[in-house]
């Protein structure tokens, strides 16, 4: 079983915020790993306590779900899979492969959810693994820089 990720600190609602209408609320995870496993990444907001048994409803706080297609580890020389952090100038290749996702999953319900019953939420994001092979480090899948929570007014 993979390591869940249960952020640090609670995101602080404003009263103008809890106040505000939107018609759409997403969360971003930027520089989300792929380099290990193919797995699914449940959302949970105000349930810390959520696991891959935890039901997918509204009522234990589930927002939402993201998928990764994992390259299984790398399987070339030391330094292959190591992504270059510069480009030369009128270097137009694509980008490399393992260049980090950037992942953005609707949570509309799931916070308006949240909004109702406080000023705070607690983002839980249970990884779910799929598919695996020996390269990969099951434990620590879940790999991603942070997260912001965007919601778009009418």
């Amino acid at each position: 079983m993979s390591k869940k990720y249960v952020a640090d600190k609670p995101v602080q609602l404003s009263a103008a915020f809890r106040g505000a209408k939107f018609y759409r609320a997403d969360i971003k995870f930027h520089e989300v790993d792929h380099s290990g496993a193919t797995y699914e990444g449940r959302v949970f907001l105000n349930n810390p306590n959520a696991d891959e048994g935890t039901p997918k409803t509204l009522a234990n706080g589930y927002a939402g779900s993201f998928h990764i297609f994992g390259h299984g580890g790398c399987f070339g020389d030391m330094g292959h899979c190591d992504v270059p952090t510069t480009q030369r100038p009128f270097d137009n290749r694509d980008e490399h492969p393992l260049v980090p996702a950037e992942i953005s999953v609707t949570i509309t319900d799931a916070l308006r959810e949240a909004v109702k019953k406080g000023s705070q939420v607690h983002v839980t994001v249970v990884p779910v693994i799929l598919s695996a092979n020996d390269k990969c480090d099951l434990e620590n899948v879940l790999k991603f820089k942070n997260f912001e929570i965007v919601t778009y007014g009418s």
